[in-house]
């Protein structure tokens, strides 16, 4: 019988990973849950910094884990990419 135990280490990663996705998810909230008026120029910029720093580096510790624990490391991968593509879009709309 095949023993499908992950190592301490991958699964180490996953967590982080799945961390850095829910900080990331937090920051969206609370970004939207701002009041219009609070908004200045800075704020949106944080936003950006912020969201792309929790991005990759979700994508990053679910990249190490990818040969042990395709799965999940694939999901969380998806997840975070899709999440990239908010900042990338904001940017985007500034700079045109």
């Amino acid at each position: 019988m095949e023993n499908n135990r992950v190592p301490q280490f991958t699964m180490n990663n996953i967590v982080i990973s799945l961390y850095f996705t829910i900080a990331y998810a937090v920051l969206i909230i609370v970004y939207l849950g701002l009041p219009i008026n609070i908004h200045s120029n800075f704020l949106p910029i944080l936003f950006i910094v912020c969201s792309l720093l929790f991005s990759i580096a979700g994508i990053y510790f679910a990249g190490k884990s990818y040969k042990r624990a395709k799965i999940s490391s694939v999901i969380l991968i998806i997840i975070n990419t899709a999440g990239l593509l908010i900042p990338l879009i904001m940017l985007l709309m500034i700079f045109t």
